[in-house]
């Protein structure tokens, strides 16, 4: 294992020149970073997935436009920059065209192309931005290295193709200059630019550390490291400072924000530690993402998911029939639908579908064609507006008591299914969405505080 350091930056840490200062310090304290991973500019993806979705003639000149103020106001803050200035120019003219081409007929093709610019125009600043400071540093298309499926929106990188290409195309290039290049997107074998899904870019950091052998990944965020739950919820909550990879993605799973639930497929197939901290205020600390952690406790952690669809399959059949839940999975597998929790009865099956939905199209999950053929079948009810509360922690199945202390604060509310024992990391609650934050806050009292 290498000690190169892969250094990973979303899109508050690029916002402005100000943060990007910021986060060129970060980079330049810590000599064994070498390769640098960028989102997009805050605000800059939403706009874009916007144009893709097709819009007015006038609606899309202001988009561009206020894309353009993004860029620019950080731009006009780099001494000397009018090869980059060019290079943006040319990349806004290419958002341009495709957006009208967007605005004619939309798919996921086009969109990923659309979207990528983002980061294709955040990393191009940040070159600038070193090279203003006397850095050595060099730009680098990820896409050259970043080979994935053609399933547009969400891709999947293929892993073998990665290591070869970087060892062909990046390893030689980290004795000599600092890499900066782009999270989030890749090029299928025709070429044609793909994107991981939202939050991919701390994938692209983990992918790539993994292919490159890095002692370490570290993800640059806005908060300080990963906390016992959402601190805009329940500001009581408390940071984790260290914390196991099982844990990490049981809360990532679930609806944390601070990790991709894949970032840490990579990094826990090769042992790579990922640590998160803030790149506004790097002495605050963070958390260190690991194999192990010595002595975790009970209760790690609470994750909340909003947006969460409840979907009930009442069917006679079932009794004693052979065969029934394997002919819904396979329409659900149809559709492209993964399911979350389930639980059956005699008669009944009762799913949750993550209907938040992780495409950049971000079209609902229950077509009318899904749900026609599920009616064939049996009587289907749908109940939307939900939340999960996941309950993170380590041999919750093997406690004892656990049943009590959660369920006993939890009397005033309506609790609509329960799943606990599938995992010895997780038991988790569907409830009402209204109720989301007051059950988060009082579990958090009483098991954290």
């Amino acid at each position: 294992m290498s000690q190169t350091v892969i250094a990973k930056f979303g899109g508050t840490s690029v916002a402005d020149s100000v943060a990007m200062n910021s986060s060129a310090d970060v980079v330049l304290s810590n000599p064994d970073v070498k390769v640098v991973v960028l989102s997009a500019s805050a605000g800059v993806t939403n706009l874009l997935v916007a144009l893709a979705e097709g819009c007015s003639p006038a609606d899309r000149t202001d988009k561009i436009e206020q894309i353009r103020n993004i860029q620019y106001k950080i731009l006009d803050k780099i001494p000397g920059s009018q090869v980059v200035h060019e290079e943006i120019d040319r990349i806004l003219e290419n958002i341009t065209t495709l957006s009208e081409a967007a605005s004619l007929a939309t798919s996921a093709a086009l969109t990923d192309e659309l979207v990528s610019h983002g980061e294709l125009m955040s990393t191009l600043l940040f070159v600038e931005l070193l090279r203003s400071r006397n850095v050595n540093a060099e730009w680098f298309d990820v896409r050259k290295v970043m080979i994935t499926n053609d399933r547009f929106g969400k891709a999947e990188p293929n892993v073998q193709a990665l290591l070869d290409l970087c060892n062909q195309h990046l390893k030689p290039r980290l004795e000599k200059t600092l890499i900066i290049t782009q999270g989030f997107i890749g090029s299928e074998e025709k070429g044609r630019t793909t994107t991981l899904g939202r939050g991919g870019s701390d994938y692209t950091a983990a992918l790539l550390a993994e292919a490159l052998g890095a002692k370490r990944v570290d993800i640059w965020t806005d908060v300080p490291g990963i906390y016992t739950t959402d601190p805009r919820v329940v500001p009581a909550a408390k940071r984790i400072d260290e914390i196991g990879f099982e844990e990490a993605a049981e809360m990532a799973t679930f609806g944390a924000k601070i990790l991709h639930p894949a970032t840490l497929l990579p990094a826990v197939r090769s042992d790579i530690p990922v640590f998160v901290g803030s790149s506004k205020d790097v002495a605050a600390g963070g958390t260190l993402v690991c194999n192990k952690t010595s002595q975790p406790p009970l209760f790690r952690a609470l994750a909340l998911r909003r947006k969460q669809t409840l979907l009930t399959l009442h069917s006679l059949n079932m009794l004693h029939a052979r065969g029934f839940l394997a002919e819904i999975f396979n329409i659900l597998a149809n559709h492209n639908i993964s399911v979350d929790l389930i639980t059956t009865s005699e008669v009944s099956i009762a799913l949750t579908l993550d209907t938040a939905g992780s495409s950049t199209c971000g079209a609902s999950l229950l077509t009318t064609s899904l749900l026609t053929e599920l009616s064939a079948l049996c009587r289907v009810e749908v109940e939307e507006n939900l939340a999960l509360v996941a309950l993170i922690g380590n041999q919750l199945a093997q406690a004892r008591g656990v049943g009590k202390e959660v369920f006993g604060v939890l009397e005033p509310f309506n609790i609509r299914m329960i799943s606990y024992g599938a995992s010895s990391h997780n038991l988790c609650l569907l409830v009402p969405g209204d109720d989301a934050e007051h059950v988060v806050k009082t579990l958090h009292h009483n098991l954290f505080e």
